[in-house]
This record gives C-alpha cells, structure tokens and sequence, in this order.
C-alpha cells in the first residue's frame, strides 16, 4: 500500500497546527509571554537542546537575547551582537536561513569574537527575523536532543512557522513601547501635579515651623534646668530635620535649574563607586563598572548628576540583603526612548543593576512618588529628586524590578555636546 495519504494527512495536521499557533501568536502583546510559547512551540516541531531568541533593542543598539532583560541576569554582559557585525551584515544581505555545520565558510567569514559566540552556545542553525528589510531579531537553535542533522524537513517547517512569529514580536514589541511611551508621559502629568501640591504643602508648613524654632530658641535660653534644656535641644533638632524634609520637599517640586557645562560623565560615574565604595565592602558587595561608550564628555550640572548616580548605587547597596551582593554598572550611546527626545538624537545610557531584594509589582509605579519608601528610615523624596534632576538635563529614568530577584535602574541622558 502507498503511504502517500498519511503523508498528506501529516501534511494537513501541521497546516492547520501552524494556522491556529499564528492567530494565537497575534493576540500575545507581552515580550516575555511570546518568547515563553514561541520556544515551547519550537520544540514541538522540533526537539533542540537550546533556543535563543535575540531582539535588536534601539536603545543601545545591541541585539540581546530576550531573557537577558530580567534584572537578575548580571552574570553574562558577552551575550550580543552588535548591527554592525559580520554576521548581521551577511543576514542583511542573504536575508536566509544559516545551517552553521553545512556551511564552514560562511562561519569563518564572521569575526572571532562572533565565531566564540556561536560555538560557546553550541548553535548550529540560525534563522534571521526580517522587517522592514532590515534584520530585528535573530533565532539561535542548538543541536537535537537526538544528534541527529537537521533535515530539509526540518528546516522548510521552521521557515514556516518563523516567518510569522518575526512579525508577531515586532508588534508585540511596538505595542510594548507605544504602552511604554503612555505610562511615561501619564507618570509625568501624575508626578508634575504632585509637585505643585508638595510645593504649596511645604511653604504652609515652613511659616508655622519658623515660629516654633523662634520660640524653642527664646524659651531655651529662659531654662535652668539641665533636662529642660536637653528636652528643648532635642526639639530644636526635629524641627531642623522637618525643615530639612520640606527642604527637600521643594527638591523634588521646584529642582534648581542646573548649571549646565561641559562636564567628563565617566569621571563623575567613578567618583560615586568611589564614594560608595567602602560602605559596598561592609556588605561584602562588588561593584563593576563597564564603560563602553565612545564618548565621555557631556553638557550636564556635575554636582546634580553625581547626586543622581549617588542616590541610585546608594539604593542598590542598600537593597542587597544577601551575601555576596553584585552591582553592575554599564553605559554605551544609543537610540534612548525618551518621550521629550528625537528618537534620530544619541543618547547615553547608563544601566545599574543589582541583585537585591527588588521591589514588588503592586509598588512599582509609586516608586517615583514623593515619600513612598520601602525603608522604615527613608524619606521617599530620593528617586523624586533624581527623576525631577533628570527630567531637567533633557533626560528619562525607568526603573525594572522583580521581587526577590534584583533592579535595573536605566538613566538616559542626551549626548547634547
């Protein structure tokens, strides 16, 4: 008997298989989500022992493995690939599929740094995600479970089903940075609005306060007693820490106008590890600086901007609970998604991350909210100073966080020289 209608069924099985996996695909709007089914459904065309999914992220203009973005991944700073490189350029320009053992020319053309990669992974096909002529993404397969070669089979399936999984990471992708570019500007209004009620709160408060210090200091004088005294140099004390709070206050409503010069942004990173620095070891905590921008200058106020990197590594220091604690600070120039910006501008970019204790989902669109703190002893008013400062250099902060696994804080800064 002829096998053919079984291999029509079979063929008949996938076809509806791959049509009902795309409209499923079409309605995943989160990143994340989508990577979790797409390799899921990967392995049910084909059983591999690896899957790696890279987007080209325009912010720093590096294609980076999806999983990569979660605050806890500090380790591996090696794993992506720059548009620049050889391999995009030959995807860009043969827009196919790559099959790595097939094709040992290819492989050498790409650079050593490239080849390491590829085969520290144990990668043998690569499939480029292609919109707009232009390579986005990339998707990294490793060897089958079986050991077996990929066959033509194999290959026209993947094709199949990746071709339509390119576009429905894109727009999931679009959607997220439409949503990202929304929640932005509501935060500002939100935090704007605040501003003006903090800033009215605290003149209120600082004519009443002036009184009371005026009168603690005249009654003071008066008193004989010693303990009297004590009582009344401890009052005055606490209505300095509340002018010191309303102080403050006023930070975060009415931030001074910088003092904008020509200033070294490196230097100024390195000047606050130095400053944290001592208190980190205590904590038995490591903090590495990766600085890979090409350039170091900016026009910026230097006291401001060290409070902000100040104010952020202070937090990650104080966030990390565990032994062996890591922060990682990296900066690079890229296409930064500021709200207030051209996207054609460059920008730096400076990640800090921390493997910490993170901050819950239900706090994380308060953490730029004047006095929410998570800390028995903070003010609140630290990230609300730090995001007024640099929304004034032109800039966009975000913060990343995941309880119990760490915090990414991404500060965008205009290269305006």
């Amino acid at each position: 008997m002829s096998d053919k209608p079984g291999i029509k069924r079979e063929a008949i099985d996938i076809q509806v298989f791959l049509s009902e996996l795309n409209k499923s695909f079409s309605l995943i709007t989160d990143i994340e989500q989508l990577n979790y089914n797409f390799t899921a459904r990967i392995r049910e065309i084909i059983s591999v022992r690896s899957i790696l999914v890279l987007l080209l992220d325009p912010e720093i203009n590096r294609f980076l493995p999806i999983k990569d973005k979660k605050p806890a991944d500090l380790k591996d700073n090696s794993l992506y690939f720059l548009p620049g490189d050889k391999m995009i350029f030959w995807f860009n320009v043969n827009r196919t599929h790559l099959l790595i053992p097939e094709n040992p020319e290819i492989f050498s053309f790409f650079s050593e740094r490239e080849q390491a990669l590829l085969s520290r992974l144990k990668i043998i096909f690569i499939y480029p995600f292609i919109i707009m002529n232009q390579v986005k993404g990339l998707v990294l397969l490793g060897e089958k479970v079986s050991g077996e070669k990929y066959l033509n089979r194999d290959i026209d399936l993947l094709k199949t089903f990746l071709d339509p999984a390119a576009f429905a990471f894109e727009n999931a992708f679009l959607y997220q940075q439409q949503k990202e570019r929304t929640r932005k500007m509501y935060r500002a209004d939100r935090l704007a609005t605040l501003g003006e009620l903090a800033a009215g709160t605290a003149h209120e408060i600082r004519n009443p306060l002036t009184t009371i210090r005026s009168t603690i200091q005249y009654l003071e004088k008066r008193l004989e007693d010693e303990k009297d005294k004590t009582m009344a140099h401890d009052l005055l004390s606490e209505v300095d820490r509340i002018n010191e709070i309303i102080q403050r206050m006023l930070s975060f409503a009415r931030p001074e106008k910088p003092s904008m010069e020509k200033t070294n942004l490196k230097e100024i990173i390195q000047q606050t590890v130095t400053l944290v620095q001592t208190t980190a070891r205590k904590k038995n905590i490591t903090i590495a600086l990766g600085y890979d921008a090409e350039e170091e200058l900016i026009i910026a106020d230097t006291g401001q901007l060290k409070q902000v990197f100040l104010n952020v590594v202070m937090n990650a220091v104080q966030a990390i609970e565990k032994q062996n604690g890591e922060i990682h600070i990296t900066v690079n120039t890229g296409h930064g998604s500021m709200v207030h910006y051209p996207e054609d501008k460059q920008c730096f970019i400076i990640r800090i991350s921390d493997n910490g204790k993170g901050i819950s989902k239900k706090d994380s669109d308060k953490i730029f909210d004047p006095f929410f703190t998570t800390r028995p002893d903070g003010t609140g008013l630290g990230l609300s100073i730090t995001y007024g400062i640099v929304h004034k250099h032109g800039g966009e902060i975000e913060i990343n966080s995941r309880e119990n696994k760490g915090t990414t804080v991404s500060i965008m800064l205009p290269v305006n020289l």
